[in-house]
């Protein structure tokens, strides 16, 4: 995925929670700036995260309809995203490329805004440090500068508020409102936030979302301190007149990386907000900031795993005659016949291990550890993208299952097979056992034959005698009824193992049924996921 690409796509996902954040806090008629606020900040972390939920998390399917291309546009994935070896195109008719040019206009005003918040957050940081200490409340310094116009609280890690010259002349009344102002905005944590929406303004400056998002997060915050100063006055119209006050000596004024009482949106409908109120902000409660858990947890969830997932693409046009060039065909007008996973040190799928261009060791070299290669309508393709290997993991899930069964499997047989082990040590002491007995029983045969021979006496006197050794040298206790009581003991042995080869081989018969549906399913799946990939621009052509 090139940098454009994945800049593009972060900053739709993050819309997309914006839009459905806001269209919930309007659904819910939520009023309070507090919880309106704290909704912002979930959905500001939200946004922030996504690029990594979506790397990590599985993507989940959404249907969605794309116009039908018609014969004289290419079909193939060519015709709705580049597929270059090198990531960026090569520039043609001798124009640049504009994905360099909108690649460098987006570092440079990303750079600028980055390098404006550092410049600021140094400057807030520079004033609070030359202010002049004026004491402490509930731990929070607190100084004075008769650099700023309004009171400020700056610093990030540190909070410090900072008031105008002249403070100690302050009615108790007035001075109480300004410091439970800025001490709700210490409280919340209000300058590291804005910071961190500033931060993420800045890295997706082309999205309009990105800029409403920051000023909502600032405009909420203050409503939300104006409600604090409020509840420890209870005086409307001497607060507004305060506001007024200073929003007029703030104005034309240079900013710093701070956030400033002053600072607001139109002056006009803060003012209005403060004297036409009638409910106060009660804070973000445990149950609040829950329920906020709670409704943006499974929204950021499905916002960072939604995949799109077009219809299939329509056949590709007759071929064109050969003086008229070819539109790219469509992504599956080959089929996937060869292909390899690359997962570590582990490779799957189907090649041929002679076709010199599945050499897995050239191709390790040169993408990596972790990719996809696969051969479609003699062209070759890799995909790197961590998105689209996780879908093939995935889909490779139901092989792993069937794998299980049949190590499952293998294990029975194993046993199986232990079990005829023993049978046939058995078998092989009967036989050693009836060999004895045979050799007993030709000795008595060949003496039987030498009585009837009408041998003389001597002769006859040392056959026996010979025939009489050889029976004293073998083994007396063997007979032919303990060898039949031993084989019928192995014959039944031998039954149980048949028995239990036969409860394998009926395992072994699922487990291939079972292959066989996997196979007819992931062939197809692995094919589709290979086309989206190509109709994404995810798939980089081999040259």
């Amino acid at each position: 995925m090139t940098a454009i690409q994945f800049l593009t796509e972060w900053a739709l996902r993050s819309g997309i929670l914006i839009l459905a954040g806001t269209l919930l806090l309007w659904l819910l008629r939520v009023k309070d700036p507090s919880i309106r606020l704290a909704a912002c900040i979930a959905i500001l972390c939200g946004s922030l995260a996504v690029p990594l939920l979506t790397a990590a998390i599985p993507r989940t399917e959404v249907p969605m309809p794309v116009a039908v291309l018609t014969t004289d546009q290419p079909a193939g994935p060519e015709a709705l995203s580049p597929v270059c070896t090198s990531g960026l195109c090569e520039p043609k008719s001798g124009f640049p490329d504009w994905r360099r040019l909108a690649l460098l206009a987006y570092a440079v005003m990303a750079g600028f805004l980055i390098l404006r918040l550092a410049i600021g957050l140094a400057i807030g940081r520079r004033l609070a440090r030359a202010s002049t200490p004026a004491g402490s409340i509930d731990g929070t310094e607190v100084r004075w500068s008769d650099r700023v116009s309004a009171p400020v609280t700056l610093g990030v890690a540190r909070p410090v508020i900072v008031l105008p010259s002249g403070w100690q002349e302050w009615e108790a009344s007035r001075l109480e409102a300004v410091l439970e102002h800025e001490r709700s905005h210490v409280r919340r944590r209000d300058p590291a936030v804005q910071a961190l929406s500033a931060l993420y303004r800045a890295l997706l400056w082309f999205s309009p979302l990105s800029w409403f998002l920051h000023a909502r997060i600032v405009r909420l915050a203050e409503d939300a301190s104006d409600d604090a100063a409020l509840s420890a006055t209870h005086d409307r119209v001497s607060y507004a007149e305060l506001l007024l006050e200073f929003m007029q000596r703030g104005a034309g004024r240079p900013k710093w990386q701070g956030v400033a009482m002053a600072r607001y949106g139109r002056a006009d409908a803060r003012i209005h907000r403060i004297l036409d109120g009638t409910t106060l902000s009660r804070g973000v409660t445990r149950a609040g900031l829950a329920a906020i858990v709670a409704l943006g947890a499974p929204l950021v969830y499905l916002v960072a795993s939604a995949q799109a997932q077009p219809p299939a693409v329509p056949p590709a046009p007759p071929a064109q005659p050969a003086s008229t060039p070819q539109a790219p065909s469509s992504p599956r007008s080959g089929g996937i016949r060869r292909y390899m996973i690359f997962t570590g040190d582990s490779v799957s799928g189907s090649w041929d291990s002679s076709d010199p261009n599945a050499d897995q060791a050239a191709l390790r070299a040169r993408f990596g550890r972790n990719f996809a290669w696969f051969r479609q309508s003699g062209n070759e393709y890799v995909i790197t993208d961590s998105g689209v290997l996780k879908e093939l993991d995935q889909a490779m899930e139901p092989q792993r299952e069937v794998n299980r069964m049949q190590d499952r499997v293998n294990q029975l047989q194993g046993d199986v097979n232990t079990l005829q082990g023993g049978v046939n040590n058995i078998q092989n002491d009967v036989n050693t056992m009836q060999q004895k007995v045979n050799r007993r029983q030709d000795l008595v045969n060949r003496i039987q034959a030498s009585v009837n021979s009408g041998k003389n006496k001597d002769e006859l006197v040392k056959d026996l005698e010979a025939a009489i050794q050889q029976l004293r040298s073998s083994d007396g206790d063997v007979d032919q009824e303990s060898i039949n009581r031993k084989q019928a003991e192995v014959n039944q042995q031998q039954s149980r193992v048949n028995a239990r080869q036969n409860d394998v081989n009926a395992e072994q018969q699922k487990v291939n049924a079972q292959q066989q549906k996997v196979n007819n399913v992931f062939r197809d799946r692995i094919q589709q996921i290979f086309d989206s990939a190509m109709r994404r621009g995810l798939a980089q052509q081999l040259r």
